[in-house]
């Protein structure tokens, strides 16, 4: 590594006004990835290395035809102030470089400063500094004069809470300058059309289809090499699930593919990618955090998106992997020499924030009801200390780091509650479209994924046997099966999804013990109303829990004790009869739906539960008197 004061410096500074706020120009300016490209800077390759007895992060990349690497060590921020970021070259032209932002509110708008500096050991550069000078200038006066044009539309910034790197991003779909939007690699118009053709022959209700295809079409490569859409469904002001659906046909059709991202549960980011449930493994390494750990199917695993290569043949480019861009939950990172303390301001807003550091993970979270006026943050050996004390009135607050370590290290501040618009396993295991397109795609024989909290929906006809006795196999057959068609159509319209069949009996999912309530009443009415005068009724249980995903008979489905109590749960009941445990029932919205109805408590031994369970039983029957509303103490075993 070469020491960046032993070398001639080249260095521009452009300082520019903008009548927009301090978070979004800062997004906007401090996405060093977006930067890099604009600037010029060839899309790099990066691999983690051990140099002189430290893991660094090494790129390489092509620069006007010439092969470059560099140690990228973890950049600097402090979110809406501050990105400071370095290069350390080891081969190429160049010794090192790297570039600064700093914004400052101003009234209602901003200043911003942005320095590029870069400098060279080699006598062979002396001459070729003025012409770099001038190159990097009239890149980045580019990229300024994008920046500004895209925040003429400030005012379709999203609510305060939304992350400015998010805002940012929504802020340039409109805007066409290739500066700041990339290029567009051109559309195989046969295939496209023909496969656009495939989705809307599907007849999906709803804007989404036409939505997907124009983005497909229309936008630059950076936009369709990865799509996430949930990020979608809110920019176009869309049902995330009805987008989610028009994904998944559109898989289907062939105008995207589907992967699955597999992101740490320490730093949030990408740890690897599948193109199959069944290439998941039990564990994956995260080479950023050098740690090895459970893959949690609701948590970590991420389902996303990109443009088949068949209609335009586009790939990820990463120009800069230490951007805060592409950690957008992270709202200051920050180096502490050894020893040593380091004041800041940094604004800080009400809710969880978890502090941890870069490397081995030390990490304390801090709740705050109100934003603190100052924070200290003191790293030891094994550990992060916090201390909050006082109200900040103006917003901002002083963050002091003190290092009692022999090391150099980064201290990480970052929004505990982030919520994501990753669509993550948890989302998708509810989508009836999945079930559908993509049951086949499941975990490898014998690996269990688990998929964390899910809400599961047993259901039997009643009287199926004596049904069949009265009207013969066939009729009986087709009344099952159009039973089968209802509680999907019902399951589906509640936000859940028919898992299988068994039998006379629904296995289903939800994602909300409300949403699979509200479906059972409406099952329960449905099935009187269409085969009650066969003496046909329906019983149901419900119960949530963690599951896990796994491969049965080569379709995915979903096994554990939460399924196997599901169960359980819809044989305790009766006809037109919903059994939960008593702690489910008595879950203020499940409540809130179920007020009036006629109800049995009652204990009850499940088997391959070991105590004794206390129970509810909700009579459904939409014929049932709620005025006569009683509860009926019951025992009884199974």
């Amino acid at each position: 590594m070469v020491l960046a004061s032993s070398m001639p410096k080249t260095t521009v500074t452009i300082e520019r006004r903008f009548d927009a706020p301090a978070s979004l120009v800062w997004a906007l300016l401090g996405d060093s990835n977006r930067f890099d490209r604009a600037v010029g800077l060839g899309f790099a390759s990066y691999r983690w290395e051990m140099i002189d007895g430290r893991r660094e992060h090494v790129a390489r990349a092509k620069q006007s035809g010439l092969t470059m690497e560099w140690i990228e060590p973890p950049y600097q921020w402090i979110e809406g102030r501050l990105l400071d970021g370095t290069r350390y070259f080891t081969k190429g032209p160049l010794g090192s470089g790297g570039m600064r932002v700093e914004v400052e509110p101003e009234g209602a708008g901003s200043i911003a400063r942005v320095t590029v500096w870069g400098n060279s050991p080699h006598w062979y550069m002396w001459p070729a500094k003025p012409v770099v000078t001038a190159q990097i200038r009239r890149g980045a006066t580019r990229y300024l004069d994008a920046v500004t044009a895209a925040l003429r539309d400030a005012a379709r910034a999203l609510p305060p809470s939304t992350p400015p790197a998010e805002v940012a991003a929504l802020l340039l779909e409109t805007n066409t300058d290739p500066t700041a939007r990339g290029s567009s690699t051109p559309t195989n118009a046969v295939e496209f059309d023909r496969r656009a053709g495939r989705l809307r022959a599907l007849g999906l209700q709803g804007a989404a289809t036409e939505r997907l295809i124009a983005w497909i079409r229309d936008q630059p490569d950076e936009d369709v090499a990865q799509i996430q859409p949930f990020v979608r469904a809110r920019a176009w002001g869309l049902d995330r699930r009805e987008v989610l659906r028009t994904f998944l046909h559109a898989t289907r059709a062939g105008l995207v593919d589907l992967a699955w991202q597999i992101n740490c549960p320490v730093c949030r980011v990408s740890a690897a990618v599948a193109t199959s449930l069944e290439g998941v493994g039990r564990q994956v390494h995260c080479e950023a955090c050098n740690i090895r750990y459970d893959v949690d199917f609701a948590r970590s695993v991420e389902a996303v998106f990109r443009c088949n290569p068949a209609v335009r043949p586009v790939t990820p480019s990463v120009f800069c992997a230490a951007s805060p861009s592409l950690r957008p939950h992270v709202l200051a990172q920050l180096r502490i020499e050894p020893g040593a303390t380091r004041r800041c301001e940094l604004p800080l807003s009400t809710g969880s924030l978890i502090v941890r550091t870069l490397g081995p993970e030390r990490s304390a979270e801090l709740e705050a009801e109100v934003a603190p006026a100052s924070v200290t943050v003191t790293v030891v050996p094994g550990r992060v200390e916090l201390e909050a004390s006082g109200r900040s009135e103006s917003g901002v607050t002083a963050l002091v780091l003190c290092s009692q370590l022999t090391e150099p290290c980064h201290v990480l501040v970052e929004r505990g509650a982030w919520a994501s618009d990753a669509v993550l396993g948890s989302a998708i295991a509810t989508l009836p479209e999945f079930m559908e397109l993509f049951a086949t795609d499941a975990p490898a024989a014998g690996l269990e994924l688990s998929v964390g909290r899910l809400v599961l929906l047993f259901s039997d006809l009643t009287g199926s046997t004596a049904l069949y006795e009265r009207v013969g196999d066939a009729r009986a057959f087709a009344i099952v099966q159009e039973h089968f068609r209802v509680m999907a159509e019902l399951a589906t319209a509640h936000e859940g999804t028919v898992v299988k069949t068994m039998g006379d009996a629904v296995m289903a999912t939800f994602s909300r013990l409300e949403d699979a309530t509200a479906a059972a009443l409406e099952m329960v009415a449905a099935t009187e109303s269409a085969h009650g005068e066969l003496g046909v009724g329906v019983k149901l249980g419900i119960h949530e829990g963690p599951c896990l995903a796994v491969r049965a008979n080569d379709r995915l489905d979903f096994f554990g004790t939460t399924v196997n109590l599901a169960a359980r749960l819809q044989a305790q009941a009766q006809a037109s009869e919903l059994v939960m445990l008593r702690d489910n029932a008595d879950h203020p919205a499940v409540a809130g739906l179920l007020a009036g109805r006629p109800a049995r408590r009652f204990r009850a031994a499940l088997k391959g539960i070991a105590a004794e369970q206390e129970l509810v039983g909700f009579a459904l029957d939409p014929g049932a008197d709620a005025a006569s509303t009683r509860e009926r103490a019951v025992g009884g075993r199974t």
